[in-house]
């Protein structure tokens, strides 16, 4: 890491820390709300929140560690107080790479150049900040008119709400398998025993009379997936 990176790493300290600070309150402020609303208008009993936490509590062990591994290598590059900014506002540490790199570039520079100044590097960080921009535009146009039809759908014994959920998740797991799958064998052996596992396990709890196995469908799914991608990796080369 360049004395210029440090420079600005030192210099952004204060900065970093408050916008962390109001990504907790947010996220505190959310989860609140999110609550209240379910009580409002009775969309989930309180043994379904307590399912989809532990759901998700386990479902997010994987990933975590997968972008601690990208983070690690993102502080050698852009310094640690910018990777904590960023990852802990975004949490995708490729991305923010990939938007540094494409605005370090578009001056033709790269990163470890001896000529790379401070300049250089607060043009990173805003081409890292702008492309971010998308995510928050999207919430300002899309959360409200959510929130109504959440309303509506609470009302109907019909709704096309959860469709659109489980639509919109399965095209994201999907898109993020089909380009991640195809980058090599092992990484296409890792989805295929993935999915494997899980529907497998989705028979087993069914016909066990089991249906709480159902929610370490993702946990079981990502160790076998990770396990089998590892063992492909082993023999392949």
């Amino acid at each position: 890491m360049s004395e210029a990176i440090s420079r600005v790493n030192m210099l952004i300290l204060p900065f970093a820390a408050i916008l962390i600070g109001f990504v907790i309150v947010q996220a505190t402020v959310f989860l609140v709300h999110a609550l209240r609303f379910n009580r409002k208008h009775n969309l989930y009993t309180t043994q379904d929140l307590k399912e989809v936490a532990k759901v998700s509590a386990v479902g997010t062990i994987g990933p975590a560690f997968s972008a601690m591994v990208v983070v690690l290598s993102l502080i050698p590059i852009v310094g640690p107080v910018v990777t904590f900014m960023r990852c802990g506002v975004i949490g995708a540490a490729d991305f923010e790479l990939l938007n540094a790199n494409i605005a370090v570039e578009s001056m033709g520079l790269s990163f470890g150049d001896p000529d790379f100044s401070e300049a250089a590097f607060t043009v990173a960080i805003f081409g890292m900040t702008f492309a971010s921009a998308p995510y928050m535009i999207h919430l300002i146009l899309t959360c409200k008119p959510l929130d109504k039809a959440m309303i509506k759908a609470s009302q109907k014994k019909r709704s096309f709400i959860p469709m659109l959920s489980m639509g919109a998740e399965m095209g994201f797991i999907g898109y993020w398998a089909l380009e991640q799958g195809s980058a090599s064998i092992p990484n296409t052996a890792t989805i295929i025993v993935s999915l494997i596992c899980a529907l497998g396990v989705g028979v087993i709890a069914q016909k066990s009379n089991h249906p709480k196995l159902k929610e370490w469908t993702m946990a079981i799914a990502m160790v076998c997936g990770m396990v089998g991608g590892e063992i492909t990796h082993l023999v392949v080369g």
